[in-house]
Order: structure tokens, then C-alpha cells, then sequence
């Protein structure tokens, strides 16, 4: 209470009870800051508070419902008070977006373009990512590299700007690793690493680029580099342990998961490939420690639950499968995956009829999940449905262009009843979205990525590894992350196949 008129303190402490989810008291913090000075963060902080968290209608205990037209003139009186405040802008226009339409939030972006933003970062950034969610990946990337020319115009070291760009060339850099322009992404995330060399997600975009070009060594290089940046980066300490999992080198592989646990272990992620690897590699007992402490830490996510159950159905506990993907399908029915492995435990009951029903079932709750699109197929052309499985893989493409295995399984199929056309014209289509060669961008790959968008609305030395592992035990401190990200889960399908050798069967 030392400053009791300083506005800018009441947002801070504000903005600390909102993320220890005392909603009550932020909203009365904000608006006490805001008696005192109406300020542009405080009323868009607000507003953000009023969009996700609204407040309760009096003494009712209905569940309260967003009042749209409150956070609107939030957003508007930010505005009026600093029109040049990119993340107002920012924020009102991805609110937009869900609530009062495309064209709408293009209304608010351009505004912002007019105003000539103090923050032209967070601005191009937003509308970017808009214009992404809709599938308008050509326009995204324009926007992007729009707003990083307007920041290198005004950029300097000492300016907030300088750091605020790096996320607009993350998101340029993985928009066309997305779009399969590897080399295109490794120029943006290299060029970002010049203006901001100690960023541990430029240096993991720059990972994953390499990895993609088949350069292992470099991608080793920027791995311990973006860990060195960022000890808590786990998606960074993951993705290198996949890499060197994938390349058969367990033990580096081994070191580096439990690096990345020790350093966050609530990302569910890493306990699961961790797992997985330990499972691959025959070591039950030890995977299922993993998974379990996994579930314990992290029981949203559901990709464990998928990996677990299916190390439970080749090693023939087919009871505690199916305990363990009921209840995945339980936290979440829309992960296309645990449908996945539920009809391959009734198939492995012989539970033929049920197969069938599960996967329709699942592409009705994971209607964009191109592997249940393959598996139903597979089970239709079981059934001598040739037409309903070729249908069905169609559907899939549409739904997931970039999926290889969906073009394998349909080029099978034509082959099946001699259709040289149908073959001919598949070859076609998947050349302009595939390219053997990394370093030049198939020809259809941002359209692509488009469509699959719309359709939805990986050598360092042993030593080298162990003593880095030493230095993150020796600089642990907080083991809890920011933020969690479960993006990058190990696939059922993948699971399935690789642990072929734990059933006698198999």
C-alpha cells in the first residue's frame, strides 16, 4: 500500500490474481486502476477478463455468459485512449473473429494498420494468425514479412520492439515448415537467430528445419543451443530426444527426456515419449512407471493414456486397455487416436462387429483425424466395400493433404482392381504436394495446408549429452513450466507398428 495512486501497479497485481484464478478480486484490481487512470493494458486486460472469465449476473447461479457488448466497448475505449496500441488492436480483432465474423475482424485489423501502430509487431502478428486460422496461408505469410520490414525499419537493440519481432519470424519460420517449405523456414528462423540469437524458440525452429533436411549434426548444434537458452523449454528437450530416439541412439536419447523432465514435469509429452521409447525398446515395467507418473502430473493428456493402453493390448492386458482408453475417452472424446486404439483392443477381442462402429464413432467426435480415416477404410475393404473405402479415403485427403499413408493406402487399393487411371492421376496429385527434394517446396504445399486448415475450422557424443545433463542438474531450480504444450505426442500409429514385437503373433 506504499503507492495506492500508482494505476500501473494495481494492472500488475491484477493481473497476478487473474492467473492464480482469483477472477473476483483481478476485476475489481482493474477497475479500481482504471478510477485512477484510464490506461490502454488495463482496459484490454479487462476486456480479456470479461471475454473468458465474465462476471456473474447478480445472485443468479446460472453460469455466467460473455457480455459481448461490454468487452466490445472496452476494446473501443482502448482505443480511444491510445489509438496506436497494437495490442488492442491485436486482441479486439481475434475476438472478432469467433464472435462477430472474418470480415469483421479484417475491419478491426486494417484499423490498426491505419492508426500506424507504436507495436506494428503484435498487430501483424494477430492479423497473421487470423488470416491463418482460415486457411489463408498465402495472405498470413504476407502479413508476416509485412510486419517484420515495418519492424527492422524502426528496430534498434534498446527498443521492445527488437524482442517482440521474434515471434513474428517464429511464426513466419513455422508456417512454411508447416507448408513443407524447409528451406524457406531454416532462411526465416536462420535470419531471426542474426537479430535475436539467444531465443530458444528460433533456435528450436531452426532445430526442427534441420532435422527435416536430414542434417542431424546441425540439429544437434541448435538443440543444445536452445536449451542452453532456455533450461524449461520442453518442447526444445523433446523433440531432441525424439530425434536421437529415431536414430537409434537410446541411451543420448534416455538422457535428454529425463533432462527435459527434470527441468518441466508437467509437460506431458516428454513422460510420453520417454515411455514410448522404454516400451519400444522391451522395457515394460519402466514405460509403465513413466505413463503412470505421467498421468499423475499431466492427466489431461490424453496421448499417454492412448500410448499406455496400447503397450497394455500387445503385451495382452487387454482388461486394463480398455480401462485405460475408457477413460481417456472419458477426459476427451474428440482425440481421434483413442478411437483408434479402442477398436484395435475389440479387434484384438474379436470383437469384429464393434471395429467398425468405434471407428465411425470416432470420425463422427474426430472428424478431422486422417488415420480413422484409413483405418476405416481398411475395415470397409475387409467387408469387399471397395467403393465405400475408396470414398472414405478421399474424404481423408481432403482433410489432410500432407497425410503420405492415406495416398499409399488408396494407391493400394486402385492397384487392387487394376485402375491404372485412378493410380496415374494419384501419382499426380501427391507429386504436387510431396517433393523428394527438401531443399525445393512442392508445388501445391501452401495450398495444402490451406485445405487441411479449412477442412477443420528430429550426433551429439554421449559425453557431450552427460555433461550438459550435469549442468541442468546443477542450475535446477522451479520445476514448475510457464506454459504446457502437448503438440507434439508420438501417434497411436506409430506406437502400433513399432511395438509389433512384444505379441508372440506379430
Amino acid at each position: 500500500h506504499r503507492f495506492p495512486l500508482d494505476y500501473n501497479l494495481l494492472q500488475a497485481a491484477g493481473k497476478m490474481e487473474e492467473r492464480a484464478g482469483n477472477f473476483t478480486a483481478a476485476r475489481a484490481l482493474y477497475t479500481e486502476s482504471l478510477s485512477i487512470r484510464a490506461s490502454a493494458p488495463t482496459l484490454v486486460s479487462k476486456a480479456l477478463l470479461e471475454l473468458k472469465h465474465p462476471s456473474p449476473v447478480s445472485t443468479s447461479t446460472a453460469i455466467p455468459t460473455t457480455n459481448i457488448t461490454l468487452v466490445r466497448s472496452l476494446f473501443e475505449e482502448a482505443l480511444l485512449v491510445n489509438p496506436r496500441h497494437g495490442p488492442a488492436y491485436n486482441a479486439y480483432g481475434v475476438m472478432e473473429l469467433k464472435h462477430g465474423g472474418l470480415n469483421k475482424s479484417r475491419e478491426i485489423f486494417q484499423r490498426g494498420i491505419a492508426a500506424n501502430c507504436a507495436d506494428p509487431a503484435s498487430l501483424y502478428h494477430g492479423y497473421a494468425k487470423v488470416e491463418l486460422a482460415v486457411g489463408n496461408v498465402d495472405k498470413a505469410r504476407d502479413l508476416l514479412k509485412t510486419g517484420l520490414n515495418e519492424i527492422i525499419k524502426t528496430d534498434s537493440i534498446a527498443t521492445a520492439q527488437h524482442e517482440r519481432s521474434v515471434f513474428l519470424h517464429h511464426t513466419l519460420g513455422m508456417l512454411e515448415l508447416n507448408s513443407h517449405r524447409v528451406s524457406d523456414a531454416k532462411s526465416v528462423f536462420q535470419e531471426g537467430i542474426k537479430r535475436h540469437g539467444n531465443s530458444s524458440q528460433l533456435l528450436l525452429g531452426a532445430a526442427l528445419a534441420e532435422v527435416r533436411l536430414g542434417n542431424e549434426d546441425a540439429a544437434r548444434l541448435l538443440f543444445e543451443s536452445s536449451v542452453n537458452a532456455d533450461r524449461k523449454h520442453a518442447h526444445a528437450w523433446q523433440a531432441w530426444g525424439v530425434m536421437e530416439m529415431r536414430a537409434g541412439n537410446y541411451a543420448e536419447a534416455k538422457t535428454l527426456f529425463e533432462c527435459g523432465i527434470q527441468s518441466c514435469n508437467r509437460h506431458g509429452a516428454l513422460w510420453q515419449a520417454y515411455g514410448y521409447m522404454e516400451s519400444m525398446m522391451g522395457n515394460l515395467d519402466i514405460a509403465r512407471t513413466l505413463f503412470a507418473a505421467c498421468v499423475e502430473k499431466c492427466p489431461k493428456h490424453i496421448p499417454t493414456y492412448q500410448s499406455w493402453a496400447t503397450l497394455e493390448l500387445k503385451a495382452g492386458n487387454l482388461l486394463q486397455a480398455k480401462r485405460l482408453i475408457s477413460e481417456a475417452l472419458t477426459r476427451d472424446k474428440s482425440e481421434g487416436g483413442s478411437w483408434l486404439v479402442a477398436a484395435k483392443i475389440e479387434e484384438k477381442c474379436e470383437n469384429i462387429g464393434l471395429v467398425g462402429l468405434l471407428l465411425r464413432r470416432g470420425l463422427e467426435c474426430a472428424p478431422n483425424h486422417a488415420e480413422l480415416y484409413a483405418a476405416l477404410a481398411e475395415n470397409e475393404v475387409a467387408r469387399g466395400k471397395i467403393d465405400s473405402a475408396r470414398d472414405l479415403l478421399e474424404k481423408g485427403l481432403e482433410v489432410d493433404p500432407f497425410h503420405a499413408p492415406l495416398y499409399h493406402s488408396l494407391a493400394e487399393l486402385e492397384a487392387r482392381v487394376f485402375n491404372l487411371e485412378g493410380l496415374a492421376k494419384l501419382n499426380q496429385r501427391a507429386a504436387a504436394v510431396f517433393n523428394n527434394n527438401a531443399l525445393v517446396p512442392p508445388a501445391a504445399s501452401s495450398q495444402a495446408w490451406a485445405k487441411k486448415i479449412k477442412s477443420k475450422r528430429t550426433r551429439m557424443l554421449s559425453g557431450e549429452i552427460a555433461a550438459l545433463a550435469e549442468r541442468v542438474g546443477a542450475e535446477q531450480a522451479d520445476d514448475e513450466p510457464d506454459e504446457i504444450d502437448a503438440t507434439e505426442a508420438i501417434d497411436p500409429i506409430n506406437i502400433m507398428q513399432t511395438m509389433g514385437k512384444f505379441e508372440g503373433d506379430a
